[in-house]
């Protein structure tokens, strides 16, 4: 090895064709610095490759290695060595659109590409693993997507590797910072050859929505070191704060928004005579339900009005059939001192025209276009009409923003903002749906799924989404996913959701530990399935809520 650099947490060595990275003498990756940048279908293999430039500047290093590929006149991979992390950009010249990099995937000429790795498994923040398992961690064979995955939408963009024998964790994440993140997730991808012989890469979708013109850079793969996942979580996000994202609002939040709160998506579900909850989503309903909370003595601050007031998702105003005068009712509750939020779904094209929308290539209607004039002149009326107190209008106090995972991956969309994709297509979304709620309401809560530190701005409260209760294992669950977000978004109010409405034991359990992982949210009043609560259970979650309430100050 011609160089090797030593820092406190991490070293790194380089020879000709190989980056290799570690903690103390053991080395966790031997990364190949080849990258495929995938243009217009065609797959990128490279046909030269020099011996790496390095450049040290006290205790910074840089290190080039030049290359020629069949897509691209020129290649630069570039490392950077700094004391608490390293980083990785792949740079292209010449023309064509991105439609995708395989980062350290090697040539693809040689025998066995990809890096190699002495990792033993890797951790992946996910909400759930998938359906019935909230196992977030896999061997170095097994495959894993981060991105919009429903519980997290964006989930953090990093995974967190572990070595038998060692305590500490190597990271290897995507950064995503503003200009740069138009990418639709982070894939590790296991390539193997035969049962012994495995290497990986780590893949990054582009939509074919870059444009090369001359020279384009890819958002970075950076590597840094951590005693545990968690901690690997706050070095992530701080390492995106500390290059100008956004924190969270550290100043006093709207007493109203500590709950605790009520959701009608389940009673929605079980009422008499009705198949589609959706059909349910009525104000008759809701005025039943918020009639059973006074009655139990039960108190929210605020009630959410869930999936589907609208009479289209997309143009996002009330069915007069199911609300006849929602303005009544919001008002109604305002007496009562309870606050309405209103369930809201993201990119939904029902209801819009054309011009509002992303287009497949074939000029189908995909979603909502944030970016979009006439979609933004939309949504600036219509949230007028929901949040404000003018005559006409329904003055409700926030949104709960639901299907965000839905977003348009489709490759060729058309979009009004060109270049717009994946990561940097949600900030435009969240981002408008957040600043023009507040300039009609200051105090309208946005309650979001993002787990991103690019969404700490545009997230008032964190759901923690939905939970499979067959499982029977809220409390730890949901507890794990709260620790994630705080990592990732320190400072934002996480709504602990439904939690369970799965048996009554699970459900109970969750209700007496849900107010010391955050607001309570309470989703049934009458039985469902196996959770038929008693007088004495209704009794002891009054109990827990008004002691809880008290303490928040409400």
């Amino acid at each position: 090895m011609p160089d090797c650099f030593r820092y406190t947490d991490y070293f790194a060595s380089m020879d000709e064709k190989t980056f290799s990275t570690g903690i103390g003498e053991e080395v966790f990756f031997r990364l190949d610095p080849v990258s495929a940048v995938q243009s217009r279908g065609l797959q990128d293999t490279e046909i030269s490759l020099s011996p790496p430039e390095i450049k040290k500047n006290g205790e910074e290093c840089t290190v080039v290695w030049t290359a020629r590929s069949t897509l691209w006149e020129k290649k630069e991979y570039v490392f950077r060595l700094t004391p608490a992390f390293f980083s990785y950009r792949v740079r292209v010249y010449g023309k064509g659109t991105v439609d995708g990099v395989e980062y350290f995937i090697g040539d693809r000429r040689n025998r066995f590409c990809g890096s190699g790795y002495e990792a033993a498994d890797y951790f992946a923040p996910l909400g759930l693993a998938n359906a019935f398992s909230p196992n977030r961690v896999f061997t170095m064979t097994q495959e894993t997507r981060l991105g919009f995955l429903g519980g997290f939408s964006p989930t953090p963009l990093v995974f967190s590797f572990r070595m038998t024998g060692l305590e500490e964790r190597f990271l290897l994440g995507l950064a995503a910072l503003p200009g740069n993140a138009s990418f639709d997730g982070l894939t590790y991808r296991s390539v193997r050859f035969g049962p012994d012989i495995s290497r990986f890469c780590l893949q990054a979708g582009f939509g074919g929505r870059q444009e090369v013109n001359g020279c384009w850079e890819s958002p970075a793969v950076i590597g840094m070191t951590a005693p545990s996942d968690l901690d690997g979580l706050r070095s992530y996000a701080e390492w995106h704060y500390s290059r100008g994202v956004p924190r969270a609002s550290s100043g006093d939040i709207p007493a109203w928004w500590n709950g605790p709160l009520f959701c009608g998506w389940k009673e929605q579900a079980v009422t008499p005579g009705v198949t589609n909850p959706k059909d349910a989503a009525s104000q008759e309903n809701y005025q039943r339900m918020c009639n059973t909370l006074d009655e139990r003595g039960l108190r929210p601050s605020a009630v959410i009005i869930d999936d589907k007031w609208q009479k289209e998702y997309g143009a996002a105003l009330p069915d007069p059939d199911k609300w006849p005068d929602m303005r009544a009712f919001v008002e109604a509750q305002h007496q009562k001192g309870r606050r309405v939020v209103l369930w809201f779904k993201s990119w939904d094209a029902e209801g819009l025209e054309d011009d509002e929308c992303i287009l497949s290539e074939t000029g189908e209607r995909l979603a909502a276009d944030p970016t979009a004039p006439a979609y933004r002149a939309r949504v600036r009326r219509f949230l007028h009409t929901l949040l404000s107190a003018d005559a006409g209008c329904m003055n409700a106090d926030g949104f709960k923003i639901d299907f965000a995972d839905c977003i348009p991956t489709e490759r060729n969309m058309r979009i009004h903002e060109k270049g717009v994709y994946g990561v940097s297509l949600m900030v435009r979304f969240m981002e408008l749906i957040y600043t023009e709620a507040k300039r009609e309401k200051p105090d309208a809560l946005i309650n979001t799924s993002c787990c991103h530190p690019l969404f700490a701005r545009f997230t008032d409260q964190a759901r923690l989404h939905d939970n499979y209760f067959a499982l029977r294992d809220s409390v730890r669950i949901m507890k794990d996913r709260a620790a994630l977000f705080r990592a990732i978004m320190p400072g934002v109010s996480i709504d602990t959701d439904a939690g369970s409405c799965g048996s009554r034991r699970d459900f109970m359990h969750y209700a007496r530990e849900c107010v010391h992982i955050g607001v309570p949210n309470l989703y049934i009043l009458n039985p469902i399935e196996d959770c038929a609560l008693t007088a004495t259970d209704w009794e002891e979650l009054r109990a827990i809520w008004d002691a809880y309430s008290r303490a928040a100050k409400r």
